[in-house]
């Protein structure tokens, strides 16, 4: 297997080969280049476009680059949040559960500062 696996990828590289010999050979006549800043004097046509073809390669990694480091730094915030969070679950299901509806102690006043009738109004702060 490793061995018709060796071979496909040579018949491939070997194909890429004779074609890219056979473009230059048919894209030879030298062409000149302008471009923003300047002129190129005379080169081939197929260096120019395989030139302009890797440029062009370049500037879409770079991007996609850029675009990939932001979605994974994202990505590693929301993996830290979701650990915190997880973190925060367990501590809050080994806390003791209360039984029953917590009382107020007789020493305690109620909330709202009403007194022990519920029926009397608190008296207005000053």
């Amino acid at each position: 297997m490793a061995i018709a696996r060796r071979l496909f990828w040579l018949a491939i590289f070997v194909t890429a080969l004779i074609g890219g010999w056979k473009f230059a050979g048919t894209n030879g006549a030298p062409v000149a280049v302008d471009y923003l800043f300047g002129t190129f004097p005379a080169v081939p046509l197929w260096l120019a476009l395989v030139t302009s073809a890797a440029a062009g390669a370049g500037i879409a990694t770079a991007g996609l680059s850029a675009r990939l480091t932001r979605s994974s730094l994202a990505q590693r915030r929301y993996r830290k949040t979701v650990a915190a969070l997880e973190s925060e679950v367990h501590q809050l299901r080994n806390l003791p559960v209360a039984s029953g509806l917590a009382e107020a102690r007789p020493d305690e006043t109620p909330p709202g500062g009403q007194g022990a009738d519920p029926s009397t109004p608190a008296e207005p702060a000053p």
